[in-house]
Parts: C-alpha cells; sequence; structure tokens
C-alpha cells in the first residue's frame, strides 16, 4: 500500500524574496540585447538569473508523523524573455 507524503516550504522572508524575483523578472535589457534572424525560423530568447539567499522551515508528515526542519540556502532563479513578451521564471534550484 502507498503511503502519501505532504512537504511544504515556509520562507521566513517572503516578501524580500518577492520583490528580488520581481526585479529579475522586470528588469530591462532591450538597449543591450543583439535580436538576430535566424534562417531555421529559431526563436532569440533572453536569459537573466539572480542567485537569493532563502530561509525558513519545511514541514513533512506522513500519517501521524510530522517533522519540521529549519533550512538556510541559496537559491537560483532563472528568468527567459521571448520576442515581444515579459520575462517569466522558468526555473529555480537550491545551491546547496
Amino acid at each position: 500500500m502507498k503511503q502519501q507524503i505532504h512537504i511544504e516550504a515556509d520562507f521566513d522572508k517572503p516578501e524580500l524574496l518577492k520583490s528580488m524575483v520581481e526585479k529579475l523578472v522586470t528588469r530591462h535589457t532591450e538597449k543591450n540585447s543583439v535580436r538576430r534572424i535566424s534562417p531555421l525560423k529559431h526563436e532569440s530568447l533572453d536569459t537573466s538569473s539572480t542567485e537569493a539567499y532563502v530561509s525558513g522551515t519545511i514541514s513533512m508528515s506522513e500519517g501521524s508523523s510530522d517533522l519540521k526542519i529549519h533550512f538556510d540556502s541559496s537559491f537560483l532563479f532563472t528568468c527567459i524573455k521571448r520576442n515581444n513578451s515579459l520575462y517569466e521564471v522558468t526555473w529555480s534550484v537550491s545551491l546547496s
């Protein structure tokens, strides 16, 4: 019989993380970027990444067992921007 595990992460200061990621996705690089036209009709992408220090608590529960673990880690957030669109967060990963 399969057992379900519930995992949840709570950040200590989510408003700071949100602000940092929003700055990442709203930055403007159009003046510095060079768009090239591909003969194969490939789409060019702008990328942007930032590292953010994050702390919080990971909670795991399985049946009647509960476990809470505090974490401090750096995360890498990466965004892409397609032609004539806004930046979108496409990837985030813990660096520890």
